[in-house]
């Protein structure tokens, strides 16, 4: 995907009978039926005629629609339910909006000045959002859907063209973690990652280098914990590393003081030796949503022309039971001469994640590494589907991502790291094992990694176990955390 499949835009003003073919309108209303926005003319009229005769309450995703012939337009309220709620609720309005809508060619939003641009923003996201579709259904879903939305905010101001464009880039980059995370995994292994990764190379060939290294490559760096997990399967792991030269000359080669953006790409996990149940272990799959967020969101950072320099590394395995698989008490050592215990063989993403900071601490000069993995189910024990978990050893990284968390409604949660959880990761005959017990399991498995990074490198981790995917009838990757990223990225600029 290289770009939204909606045209959108920003008005100041608009007349519904002025143009030959008349959109579909939409507005909103409160719960006690209030057109929102101060807007006026004689379609807000209309609105209110039509809330009236249906007795429209206005509750949260509620909809009513007019499709009168003689008024030359078909035109739609949404409810936002109660207005103290509305920050909170406003990613929700997105998809009722969009069921409204996506019959018609082409639909007008009256906006107006009831929102901020953050929350314009997110109620953009989640629009686009409803319009994504992944399967491999043999009945295609209908494509003579809408083509173009407007936005009629009568405030004038052109800061809501900018949010529109960021949002659009994110939307990009969203599509295509999902995508990735959805794929089968018997199509989506690691060299299907760096496949799609070599891709965005070509496509954005002026600003992006691409360099994937294998298994051989990691052996001679001495990546044991990357391939104590890799070894396994039959697919070969594969460390994709993408440098997005967005500030420096790409002529020049070389990267100055990059953010840097890690993901654990576990494209499927069964466990290892230590084998999970087989109830659920089709979700599996979206194991590898942390190296899929971050795929997506340096091609929303391409989108978007953003001028910062970036690196991203992707760590891609299997973790599949064999011959060759690591054994529960196998030792690996990993890049930077660490040696680790490997209790279980089912915390295999933070041995991957461990070699993948190392490489890119020792390859760079990252000014910040964040870095993301659908790491433990103690994280959705805690935090349910949410908040993200947040761990971070710097204080200007954690304001920086708390800030874009709330602009982008794509939430997180400070989790500590205090030192006394690391006496459950000691072991009698290494540096450190990989699992620190039932207690806190999400904080140790931070602390696990917070071992591999160096002194003074500002760092943060983010567990997306319950925000990368939903389960149940409708499961799904989320997409998440690239709107939280591409916010923190937009800030640093």
């Amino acid at each position: 995907m290289s770009k939204s499949p909606l045209t959108l835009s920003v008005l100041d003003t608009f007349n519904p009978k002025a143009t030959k073919n008349p959109p579909h309108l939409v507005l909103f209303a409160d719960k006690d039926g209030k057109i929102l926005g101060n807007l006026d003319g004689e379609h807000i009229s209309r609105a209110n005629a039509l809330i009236k005769a249906s007795a429209f309450k206005g509750t949260l995703g509620s909809t009513v629609s007019d499709h009168a012939l003689d008024s030359g337009y078909p035109l739609t309220v949404v409810g936002v339910g109660a207005l103290d709620k509305l920050a909170n609720n406003i990613k929700k309005l997105g998809k009722p909006t969009y069921a409204a809508i996506k019959s018609a060619k082409k639909a007008v939003i009256l906006w107006g000045d009831t929102i901020c641009q953050k929350h314009f923003g997110q109620f953009v996201l989640s629009l686009l959002g409803a319009s994504y579709h992944f399967g491999y259904q043999s009945e295609k879903p209908n494509k003579d859907t809408i083509s173009q939305i407007t936005f009629i905010n009568n405030q004038a101001d052109n800061d809501y063209a900018q949010v529109l464009e960021l949002t659009q880039a994110t939307f990009v980059g969203q599509s295509l973690a999902r995508t990735l995370a959805n794929e089968a995994p018997n199509i989506c292994t690691p060299s299907h990652v760096a496949k799609i990764a070599k891709q965005l190379g070509k496509d954005h060939a002026d600003s992006v280098n691409v360099q994937v290294l294998g298994e051989k490559e990691m052996q001679k760096l001495g990546m044991g914990c990357f391939l104590a997990v890799s070894k396994g399967s039959e697919q070969e792991g594969q460390l994709v590393v993408i440098e997005y030269f967005g500030k420096s000359n790409k002529k020049k080669g070389k990267l100055k003081n990059p953010i840097a953006l890690v993901g654990k790409g576990i494209t499927f996990d069964t466990g290892g030796i230590s084998l999970k149940p087989a109830a659920g272990m089709d979700e599996m799959k979206f194991d590898m949503g942390g190296a899929a967020g971050m795929l997506g969101t340096i091609k929303a950072a391409c989108e978007a022309k953003l001028p910062l320099d970036i690196v991203v590394v992707l760590a891609c395995a299997e973790n599949m039971p064999s011959g060759r698989a690591t054994r529960p008490g196998d030792v690996a050592v990993a890049m930077n001469g660490m040696s680790v215990e490997i209790l279980n063989t089912d915390a295999e993403g933070r041995l991957v994640l461990c070699d993948a900071l190392c490489y890119t601490q020792d390859t760079y000069t990252p000014r910040t590494i964040i870095d993301a993995a659908t790491l433990t189910g103690a994280c959705v024990i805690a935090l349910g589907s949410v908040r993200s978990g947040l761990y971070t050893n710097d204080e200007d990284t954690l304001f920086a991502l708390q800030q874009a968390s709330e602009t982008s409604g794509d939430l997180v949660w400070q989790m500590p790291l205090d030192d006394d959880y690391d006496a459950q990761l000691k072991s009698p005959i290494a540096d450190v094992q990989n699992i620190g017990g039932r207690e806190a399991g999400s904080v140790t498995a931070a602390c696990f990694l917070k071992r591999f990074i160096k002194d003074n490198q500002a760092w943060a981790h983010l567990d997306i176990a319950g925000t990368a995917w939903q389960s149940g009838e409708n499961k799904g990757a989320t997409g998440r955390p690239v709107p939280l990223l591409m916010s923190y990225l937009y800030s640093q600029i």
